[in-house]
């Protein structure tokens, strides 16, 4: 089968779970093909990436981030298309697309797709499976696959309207979620159930080896996530705060970047813990797996913002498992489904710091209990979230959906 797969920027940094299934389903021998909306943001990159020669691989839209350059740049968009393919340039300008018409996403992609064919079209988060439907409709794919990860469905039918997705829900062959709970939203929003699988996203354990305890700082607590409101690191510097008099060498660190950096800094100097929180900004792959291997402690305290938006399935902390440190994170969204509560780590309520800073102390208090929750939770993510094992899924609901078509035409 041949397999066109669409993203936003890519190879980005915070999208590791895409640069993991790309490159799994390259070692599986999927003719692949990789379109990016944009190019990825100038900075770290991810060694996986930069040795699979990713950047290489895609080919990219180049829809303008700016509104306004989208909208000037139109005419001859639209002439362009056209000419290569009249019916579907008028087809890409129909409100039965919603947002990718109105963006213009479906016309950047006609470009940018020519007139290639392919077996499947997949289209990582909702948004850009509207333009993934239209594609199919344009005869450009035989097959529609779009993955939810969170926010696209949590906040973005908020934004446009909670009938946002009915195209897409319509085209689509197979929609994966990457939790229960978010399968749950999409089935709410309007999803035939029987189109909708659970598919986590998953990690390499190679690049996740695990640490002996006693070659760990025994007082680092480590958060990996950017530095935005739904990560909830404000209420893991509360707990850090909380839990200075009994250790008072204890030290968070922080490995991400984001526009509350300054509001954490301010929090930080405030309650008096400034020395013992270290704020990395942004780092690549090789820089956090040797973070993982230097912590005890591994704290997601996820929330649900302001707007709506929430964790997706959070592959840090799978990650922080792999690499054999206990987490501790919150009883939100999809959470619940990887993390195992009272052996891999623990949950507790959002927002409460107080909660976050009695299970931080009783990790830190037990070097015995951190190794074994340590222990379970790397045989747990090995089991289950591994990117063979995630692959050889994936791969089978690829030829489910294509074989059922094949069925259909007999």
């Amino acid at each position: 089968m041949n397999v066109a797969m669409i993203v936003n920027g890519f190879p980005e940094l915070s999208e590791k779970f895409l640069v993991n299934q790309v490159t799994g389903l390259i070692d599986a021998g999927i003719d692949l093909d990789v379109y990016a909306a944009v190019r990825p943001s100038k900075g770290p990159t991810h060694a996986l990436a930069d040795r699979y020669g990713l950047g290489d691989r895609t080919i990219y839209a180049d829809v303008p981030r700016s509104i306004r350059k989208r909208v000037l740049g139109a005419p001859a968009l639209f002439a362009t298309c056209f000419a290569m393919d009249p019916s579907s340039a008028l087809r890409a300008l129909s409100g039965r697309y919603a947002t990718a018409s109105r963006n213009l996403k479906t016309l950047h992609f006609l470009k940018a797709f020519g007139d290639r064919r392919y077996d499947i079209v997949h289209c990582h988060f909702g948004p850009n499976g509207l333009t993934g439907a239209f594609l199919k409709d344009a005869g450009r794919a035989a097959r529609l696959v779009v993955s939810f990860h969170g926010s696209d469905i949590n906040s973005y039918p908020r934004r446009y309207g909670k009938a946002v997705y009915r195209t897409l829900y319509e085209r689509a062959d197979l929609v994966t979620a990457n939790t229960a709970f978010t399968a749950s939203k999409v089935a709410a929003n309007g999803c035939p159930g029987s189109r909708i699988e659970v598919l986590p996203v998953g990690l390499r354990m190679e690049e996740h080896p695990e640490t002996p305890f006693a070659s760990r700082s025994p007082l680092r607590i480590l958060t990996v996530g950017r530095l935005v409101e739904k990560k909830g690191h404000r209420y893991v510097i509360e707990a850090i705060a909380r839990l200075r008099k009994d250790f008072p060498g204890i030290e968070y660190v922080m490995a991400g970047d984001g526009p509350e950096r300054g509001r954490l800094e301010a929090l930080a100097s405030e309650l008096g813990v400034s020395g013992a929180v270290r704020f990395l900004g942004s780092r690549n792959d090789r820089e956090v797996a040797a973070l993982y291997g230097e912590a005890s402690v591994f704290v997601l305290a996820s929330v649900t913002a302001a707007d709506g938006d929430m964790e997706g399935q959070g592959l840090v902390l799978q990650e922080a498992q792999a690499s054999g440190l206990p987490v501790v994170s919150t009883l939100h969204n999809g959470i619940p489904d990887g993390v195992r509560d009272g052996e891999t780590g623990f949950l507790v309520p959002e927002r409460d710091s107080a909660a976050l800073a009695f299970r931080i102390g009783e990790l830190l208090g037990n070097p015995i209990l951190r190794e074994r929750m340590g222990h379970s939770g790397r045989a747990f993510v090995s089991a289950v979230y591994d990117t063979p094992i995630l692959t050889r899924c994936l791969v089978g609901l690829y030829d489910r959906i294509i074989s059922r078509g094949s069925r259909r035409r007999i």
